[in-house]
């Protein structure tokens, strides 16, 4: 079952937990100030827009819009908050977990690295969104091969088309499908790399697929 609430009122209380939990401890979680800061800007947003919205005087198609696509970029980046700074960090506890409403990480002991490339599919189903399925090759359903964690993934946004893996300057981590990406504005039309790899249970990585783009509508 997912971590993240789908009910907005439940998924309301949920990041509100998170976030004061992560202000709270994130010198001694070694979080950096700009990722909570950037995480703390989109929750409050999204605050404001969830008063919005359940207001009747300013409740409109348009605050709905806004505050659903608010909901998207902020769960994106708790995903990456969580994945890349909270469960594999060995400052939080088990009863910081708990706190947060996050279960404890338990990885298997013996999980080999994987020796295949993620399958993937690319959507562009809203304007800014740019959505990534993947799958095991060779698989009808998509989802993970068994043993492994999850999908890492690299990005940038770019006017020409990087060379290397290390070109790709961002960085992502999805644990079920999809991994979206949200974007403002001023980035539609814009075209965005990717590479993407398996990482198993124990945290090894497997190899990274070829270079691939998508136009952000």
């Amino acid at each position: 079952m997912d971590y993240i609430p789908n009910a907005l009122v439940d998924f309301l209380l949920f990041i509100d937990d998170l976030v004061a939990a992560i202000i709270a401890n994130k010198t001694r979680w070694g979080v950096p100030d700009d990722e909570v800061t950037d995480l703390q800007t989109d929750c409050t947003s999204f605050k404001s827009l969830f008063a919005l919205s359940e207001n009747p005087t300013t409740r409109t198609s348009v605050v709905i819009a806004q505050r659903n696509e608010t909901r998207i970029a902020l769960i994106a980046k708790t995903r990456q908050m969580v994945e890349f700074r909270i469960r594999r960090n060995p400052a939080v506890t088990t009863a910081d977990l708990i706190a947060m409403h996050l279960k404890p990480y338990s990885s298997p002991s013996t999980s080999p690295a994987p020796s295949m490339i993620p399958k993937i599919e690319l959507e562009t189903p809203h304007p800014r969104v740019v959505r990534i399925k993947f799958r095991e090759g060779g698989a009808r359903r998509r989802g993970k091969p068994d043993g492994i964690h999850g999908l890492e993934c690299l990005w940038v946004i770019s006017e020409s088309p990087p060379i290397h893996i290390n070109d790709l300057l961002h960085s992502a981590f999805a644990t079920r499908n999809p991994l979206e990406f949200s974007f403002d504005e001023d980035k539609r039309g814009k075209r965005i790399y990717f590479a993407v790899r398996w990482e198993s249970g124990t945290v090894k990585k497997g190899l990274w697929s070829d270079i691939f783009s998508a136009i952000i509508p």
